[in-house]
């Protein structure tokens, strides 16, 4: 049976009077909500040496920001109550000292050793508050690994690495395992697709931004995963060298969102990246046709010449095809 926490608040009348206290008068201030009656009743401040005690107490240590303290708290909890029914929420309170000691000044906390607490208590308690609560921190963990610098050590203690590997699985944790076809999933999808975008990674930020809109047609970031699907396409475009097959999606991603989407369109930019894409596959094309010719083939240089001139009439190289197609004979010059 899931059990339902109860809702706890701690009133706090100044920090120096409060931090002075007993553990005993910091509890005199703590009300829980009785449902049943609409009243905030008084707790009794917890008892020393028994399982609900020590864990309210290692939560007090955690609340005034003591988490050295509440870190070696909750590790003695552990030990001593090991069969305990209050054992998800003291993992997951034991993930929030090492994600908070880690946000703090100085940055003492443990981000995997959090994200291990978390995925403790999913793997054993899915589905209940308490999980749903675990997944929303494994992605604050995934974005400070990611989005804020944070080093982690990742190799038994010794080495302090960038995270940034593990916190992009703990996004695909999210998105496939615990909260798959969720807002949850959508807003990892979202963080992931934004982290590979900003480092230049743009195969996988397109992937990541293709899933989104496919994943969440109805979804709030829909409009900018069709934006940066199209953008990522055309900026992983290697040079007119290569396979045009980048080019293409971009163009049918930013055509589609341009479609949708017209007054964001022009907000956006998209009529101009759009007429790059044709000026960009018009090169290429204009490119093959001078290619054949230097080679003195002339049925195949006109032919590349041609297909620009009928395809992207109104770019550059379109001016430049026609004058090829003349200087070969290939068509009449116009007259003046």
């Amino acid at each position: 049976m899931v059990r339902a926490w109860p809702v706890v608040v701690v009133v706090i009348f100044g920090c120096a009077t409060y931090c002075a206290a007993q553990e005993d008068e910091a509890y005199h201030e703590r009300l829980e909500y009785d449902a049943a009656t609409g009243q905030w009743v008084e707790i009794a401040p917890p008892i020393p040496g028994t399982e609900a005690g020590d864990l309210a107490l290692a939560r007090s240590l955690l609340a005034r920001g003591e988490y050295k303290k509440a870190r070696k708290a909750f590790k003695t909890w552990f030990k001593t109550y090991v069969d305990s029914a209050h054992w998800p929420e003291a993992l997951f309170y034991a993930a929030e000292t090492e994600i908070l000691a880690e946000d703090a000044k100085p940055k003492r906390g443990n981000l995997m050793k959090a994200y291990d607490r978390l995925e403790e208590l999913l793997g054993g308690w899915s589905g209940t508050e308490m999980a749903d609560r675990a997944i929303r921190k494994e992605m604050i963990i995934a974005e400070m690994l990611l989005f804020k610098g944070r080093k982690q050590k990742i190799w038994k203690g010794m080495l302090w690495l960038s995270g940034k590997e593990e916190a992009l699985e703990m996004l695909d944790r999210i998105i496939d395992d615990w909260a798959r076809d969720t807002p949850v999933a959508e807003q990892a999808l979202r963080l992931k697709g934004d982290y590979h975008y900003l480092n230049g990674e743009f195969d996988e930020a397109e992937m990541a931004y293709a899933r989104l809109a496919r994943d969440f047609p109805r979804g709030r970031y829909h409009k900018l995963a069709m934006l940066r699907s199209g953008q990522s396409a055309f900026a992983r475009f290697p040079g007119i060298e290569f396979d045009s097959a980048d080019l293409l999606e971009a163009e049918v991603y930013l055509t589609d969102f341009q479609d949708r989407y017209p007054r964001d369109a022009g907000e956006y930019g998209v009529p101009q990246q759009l007429n790059r894409i044709r000026e960009t596959r018009a090169q290429k094309e204009y490119s093959i046709g001078r290619y054949y010719e230097r080679t003195r083939a002339v049925d195949a240089a006109a032919f590349y010449y041609d297909l620009v001139v009928q395809t992207w009439p109104e770019t550059t190289w379109a001016a430049e095809a026609g004058a090829r197609l003349v200087a070969l004979g290939a068509v009449e010059p116009e007259e003046e």
